[in-house]
């Protein structure tokens, strides 16, 4: 049986300051954006999560497992956290086919509700996503004054009421924006539990909160509404952790936090994509699969819904809560710009770390590298080409013949940039172009050859012959797993063995 130290997986990830960029990766472990750069629950491992809101405030924040190989949403759900809350899960296999099961006993508010057992990936894109990574987007934030604060605010342990809390999660069309009787996402800034009818004969008691939300007419005609602000830019603190108790491996870190990722709420729903009775698919610019790390909110159609939904100062008032902060409206950016500003906070034209692989009759000590790549599956975005031939999509997703209003060019989405280059042993040693992954030991000798050398002597051009060797390396996917000198450390279903001596 194989016996492990205690170690850790690094994500290649580093900073690169090439200007004033807002979005950075966070100094102090914190922030409204997590990447966990990779989860597993092959071979008897389970991945276990870490969440902690920061803030007095509730945080919305969408958790998004995607699959290693190329980023498909596998599985996603929100949690609503009240101040200072803290949630944890396992992530660990699914006996009964593909994919993974996410368990919890915490009681904190999930959307939807985890069904006894755990929510079990569904089968759309659960094969192969037994390892990937993991997003955790905060989406928005409350304060104490909102209805759904006030649900999920936890009484001995316990929130309020989940049930109420996830009213505000569902699909609403058109004409119902701003109607707070209409529960659901109205605007990425405005949601309602239309939970409180206006006719009621007694509007008092847990059930509508009038003495909390404030009385007079504005208060009784917006009695249902949240209105969310931005997420703080320390908001969430996230860890995570794989363990295999069989084979003695636990290994674990903070998540890579990322501050100022966005700058103004994104609430979306959490209802199955709607397809209408001709079979089309149904244009839904809230939809679950937003936010991502490209977009917060898809241009609507809707007036009410685009400006980000209209408040007023009375309503405020009447509801305890500050005017709403400059920015308030969808995060819709041009082309891939949020993506753009996390790939240049993200950068890193470089991987250097230490390595070990020995093997004696004693025991067994390897190394594996995770290299995650996450939101290469923005570059191709399977949205856009679902919604392609409905004419807002085309606005929303920067089709090369369309414009956002106030930007003066249109840009189309850059195609997907993998595979990327690992290493080649074709090196140009002028220039260093493509050249070789290279290996030293602790007392600098080179393990994989020679480094290559200048030819010195005069020659006629070009260069080289026809039987020189060709091999390379590249990275496949969204979550690669490097192994060294055939060792075998988190038994990746898709680890990479080149060889380039």
């Amino acid at each position: 049986m194989k016996q492990f130290q205690k170690y850790g997986v690094a994500a290649a990830v580093a900073s690169v300051a090439t200007g004033v960029v807002a979005t950075e990766v966070s100094k102090n472990e914190a922030g409204d954006l997590a990447i966990i750069p990779y989860y597993t629950v092959l071979e008897g491992k389970n991945t276990g999560m870490h969440i902690i809101n920061t803030t007095d405030v509730t945080q919305v924040v969408k958790v998004r497992l995607r699959r290693g190989a190329d980023s498909k949403d596998a599985l996603d759900f929100n949690l609503v956290m009240s101040p200072r809350d803290e949630w944890t899960a396992n992530i660990g296999p699914n006996d009964g086919g593909d994919g993974v099961v996410v368990t919890t006993n915490d009681t904190t508010c999930t959307v939807p509700e985890f069904p006894e057992g755990g929510a079990v990936m569904p089968t759309t894109f659960a094969e192969g996503a037994e390892e990937g990574y993991v997003e955790i987007i905060g989406m928005a934030s409350a304060t104490m004054s909102n209805p759904i604060s006030i649900f999920a605010e936890h009484d001995d342990g316990v929130p309020l009421s989940c049930a109420l809390v996830r009213e505000n999660f569902y699909r609403v069309p058109g004409t119902g924006v701003g109607d707070d009787e209409v529960r659901g996402v109205h605007t990425s800034n405005i949601t309602s539990s239309a939970v409180c009818s206006h006719t009621a004969a007694a509007r008092t008691g847990n059930a509508c909160y009038i003495t909390a939300l404030g009385g007079g007419t504005a208060g009784a005609q917006a009695i249902n509404l949240s209105i969310f602000g931005d997420t703080d830019a320390d908001a969430l603190k996230v860890s995570w952790m794989i363990t295999d108790s069989s084979g003695g491996l636990e290994v674990g870190d903070n998540a890579v936090h990322v501050r100022d990722f966005a700058d103004a709420p994104m609430m979306t729903n959490q209802q199955p994509l709607n397809f209408g009775t001709a079979g089309r698919l149904q244009y839904d610019p809230l939809n679950f699969e937003l936010p991502n790390l490209a977009y917060g909110a898809w241009e609507s159609s809707v007036a009410a819904r685009a400006a980000g939904g209209t408040v007023s100062n009375d309503l405020l008032t009447a509801l305890s809560i500050p005017a709403l902060p400059s920015g308030s409206s969808p995060t819709i950016l041009p082309g891939n710009a949020m993506f753009d500003d996390l790939r240049e906070a993200l950068d890193a034209d470089a991987l250097i770390n230490d390595w070990a692989a020995f093997d004696t009759d004693s025991g067994t000590v390897a190394t594996d590298w995770v290299v995650t790549l996450p939101g290469q599956y923005v570059m191709s975005n399977p949205i856009c080409e679902a919604y392609d031939a409905y004419a807002a999509a085309g606005t929303a997703c920067r089709k090369a013949t369309t414009t956002l209003p106030g930007y003066s060019t249109a840009t189309a989405l850059d195609e997907d940039e993998l595979p990327l280059l690992l290493a080649s042993n074709t090196s140009n040693a002028l220039t260093g172009e493509n050249s070789r992954l290279l290996m030293w030991d602790r007392e600098e000798t080179p393990l994989n050859g020679e480094d290559p050398e200048v030819e010195s002597d005069l020659g006629f051009s070009p260069g080289g012959n026809a039987g020189d060797p060709t091999v390379a390396a590249y990275l496949k996917r969204e979550v690669n797993v490097l192994t060294f000198n055939d060792g075998n450390v988190l038994d990746s279903a898709e680890s990479q063995e080149e060889d380039l001596v």
